[in-house]
């Protein structure tokens, strides 16, 4: 392998034989560390899961499809522990560096993905996103990302974080090229859409610094350019749609993790420990009354996504912060809220979603997060293309 991964990215690299012609031939693409390969190990970022998990025998379902498209899988990458945590900061086998911001945290819990594709390892790395593992790493790598609608794309052979939430993403340096490998992952089924307004979530800019502000301008400007027209409208519920999917995601997390988390007592870094320890605390009520929240909020959230209608939020609240200022959990966590404020409106909807780079060109990156109708999953990623393709 004559790549060579000066950002820390890659857990393994994988050797193997040009695969056949398909749409995806002469393309070579990378995959997390929680995405089954045969006969290598599934680490899922923590030193004894691979244990636990046992040595796969048959690639994951996208994995497999990809290969069969024609692309050469070439890498796994580094994830943030378990798939649980948004720095991307990882105690156990070091944090990848984010190559646009030298000082800055990658993002995760999709880390390695994401450089690898910053730093021009691959041109495409397939990610998993619950609740922004995709897009926030796409955000401050300066990349695309994208999250399907859920269920769109299988995730057969993918370590589970919160199956209600978790999909397989995607993480890419040119939107064009995303739109030729979800293409291969996504059914034919699905209609290419179009969009004809895009609605500014008014209350996720007030969360979020002048520069995320300015991204978001600069995408409505883009839009606009298509024939799009734009609106601006406050939804009042972004913090409560993260409430609710804390507790049932946590609660999810820690009923997949509990009976190896009791009985191995693995090493777990101290921001993730913490989640899972506040996941177990979790009563029944507490959990039945968010299930009854996410019913109304996703009644409520939903009615703006009608056909033809983007939502526009920012991907991060700011570009990547220091990562001095994350390594400890207090601080990971009060950024971790912040920045899942953001994201939870296409995680709680399952609506599909793409990061699109919108900094200014010598400045920090930092994405804005397009959000469309469930099943416009084609539509929105010809419009990234159209929009967002070129300078």
């Amino acid at each position: 392998m004559n790549l060579r991964d000066d950002c820390g990215a890659v857990v393994a690299w994988v050797e193997g034989p040009e695969q056949g012609c398909g749409p995806l031939t002469g393309l070579t693409f990378a995959a997390k560390d929680i995405f089954d390969v045969a006969g290598l190990p599934t680490g899922a970022g923590n030193p004894e899961f691979a244990e636990r998990w046992g040595l796969p025998t048959r690639d994951a379902w996208a994995v497999a499809a990809l290969k069969r498209a024609g692309a050469r899988l070439v890498a796994k990458t580094h994830t943030h522990e378990l798939a649980y945590g948004i720095t991307g900061i990882n105690p156990h086998f070091g944090t990848p560096r984010n190559p646009r911001v030298p000082d800055g945290i990658p993002g995760g819990s999709s880390s390695g993905s994401a450089v690898a594709v910053a730093a021009g390892l691959v041109p495409v790395a397939l990610g998993s996103d619950t609740a922004g593992s995709v897009r926030i790493p796409a955000s401050f790598c300066g990349i695309y990302g994208y999250r399907p609608t859920h269920g769109a794309i299988p995730t057969q052979g993918v370590v589970p974080l919160a199956p209600s939430y978790d999909t397989v993403g995607l993480l890419a340096a040119d939107p064009g090229v995303m739109e030729r490998f979800a293409r291969v992952l996504l059914s034919e089924a699905l209609p290419a859409v179009g969009f004809a307004q895009a609605v500014i979530v008014s209350d996720a800019l007030e969360l979020s610094s002048p520069e995320a502000q300015q991204a978001v301008e600069r995408a409505a400007q883009r839009l606009e350019a298509q024939g799009i027209a734009i609106k601006e409208r406050r939804l009042g519920l972004l913090e409560a749609a993260r409430e609710t999917q804390r507790v049932l995601q946590g609660a999810e997390a820690w009923g997949f993790h509990q009976e190896w988390l009791e009985a191995q007592q693995p090493r777990l870094g101290e921001d993730v420990r913490r989640l899972l320890e506040m996941a177990s605390r979790l009563t029944p009520g507490e959990v039945g009354r968010a299930l009854s929240h996410q019913a109304q909020l996703r009644a409520e959230m939903g009615a703006w996504l009608l056909p033809g209608t983007l939502v526009l939020l920012p991907a991060t609240p700011t570009s990547a912060p220091p990562l001095s200022e994350l390594q400890d959990a207090e601080g990971a966590l009060a950024f971790r809220w912040r920045t899942l404020s953001l994201t939870c409106y296409a995680s709680l909807l399952g609506a599909p979603v793409i990061s699109v780079p919108a900094g200014q060109p010598e400045a920090k990156p930092i994405g804005v997060q397009l959000v469309g109708p469930w099943g416009s999953d084609l539509g929105l990623l010809a419009l990234a293309r159209r929009a967002f393709g070129g300078p």
